[in-house]
């Protein structure tokens, strides 16, 4: 589907005339990323191109780095956006490669729908992605899913393997497995026993603070300080502001569906091993929940995978940018 050249913000037409304009609102990022970061490195300033897109009526913020293709098209998971990727984007655009960073509906930049009791769900990802990779005529890219993202990831893939160049995946799940654990928020949020409870933290600023405390330190459970500082300098200010911006309903819908989506997933293994494309799965080690474990269950589900590790918790796009930069290139 080819989406009307109105409804994006930024048309392919005029990247180069953006590209000026971009890189002043790129280096506006940086400065956004210092001062959350308190003190820690802000990404290199790159051109960027802004897109609106349209999907079932809805808006998908879209950032897209001009580069050689394949494009890397990188998706977020829960409770975060793309700005996880703002440290690790530039290495990829200095590189010159391609590059598209979005929010799904109602994280980060994109819509957030007013519509009372809007189904967010895990096919509507999907059909988000689908939707930014045919307004941005993506021929052949590389899908990039990390924790959430990963099922949009190997779902989009499997459905349409002659658009993917390979696939990515970064301390995600997929299917039902002994290696499977879920954080604590997740399980709250996805029991339907306990679903009072969790409208009540997300109806109490405080109980969600206290949640979200308690989760942050677990996921830094294994972690070494230099790590510490920038999961608190860097990815829980992103955490906290996209709840502020109103992500906490699509957060409960999607979390209470988690477990159905691994469900339906089981049950796409044999087209998951019948996937031709190769796929590289990059770790992080120091994961608490989505361990290295988990990793190879999924990686065993696929007749051309590898995984390569990294030393570094959940969100390794933040703790080591470079080296994951590094080994997403290796694989051009």
């Amino acid at each position: 589907m080819t989406h009307p050249a109105d409804q994006i913000l930024k048309s392919r037409r005029d990247m180069l005339c953006a590209a000026a304009g971009g890189l002043v609102f790129s280096l506006a990022i940086s400065k956004r990323a210092a001062a959350a970061s308190g003190g820690l490195e802000p990404p290199m300033a790159s051109a960027v191109v802004e897109h609106h897109i349209m999907h079932d009526g809805h808006m998908v913020y879209a950032r897209e780095y001009p580069g050689q293709d394949p494009a890397y098209v990188m998706m977020h998971g829960f409770p975060d956006n793309l700005h996880i990727y703002d440290y690790v984007v530039p290495y990829l655009a200095k590189a010159g490669r391609r590059v598209v960073v979005f929010d799904f509906l109602v994280f980060g930049q994109s819509e957030k729908i007013t519509q009372k009791n809007y189904p967010y769900t895990f096919e509507q990802q999907v059909g988000d992605l689908a939707a930014v990779a045919d307004a941005l005529k993506l021929d052949k890219f590389v899908p990039v899913g990390h924790d959430a993202g990963g099922p949009c990831a190997i779902n989009y893939s499997i459905d349409h393997p002659d658009r993917v160049a390979w696939l990515c995946l970064m301390n995600c799940y997929y299917a039902e497995s002994p290696t499977l654990r879920l954080p604590e928020i997740i399980e709250v949020f996805g029991d339907p026993g306990l679903k009072d409870l969790a409208q009540e933290f997300l109806n109490t600023p405080e109980m969600m603070n206290w949640l979200l405390t308690f989760q942050d330190n677990h996921f830094q459970a294994k972690m070494p300080p230099a790590l510490k500082d920038r999961f608190t300098g860097i990815l829980r200010p992103i955490v906290r502001d996209n709840f502020a911006s109103g992500a906490g309903p699509a957060f409960r819908q999607m979390t209470s569906q988690v477990r159905e989506n691994v469900a339906y997933n089981t049950t796409r293994l044999p087209d998951v091993r019948k996937f031709a494309p190769k796929v590289t799965l990059i770790w992080g080690t120091e994961d608490p929940y989505l361990t290295p474990e988990a990793a190879d269950a999924i990686a065993a589900n696929f007749p051309h995978a590898t995984v390569k590790s990294v030393e570094a918790g959940h969100w390794l796009i933040i703790d080591k940018p470079e080296g994951v930069a590094r080994l997403l290139l290796a694989e051009a």
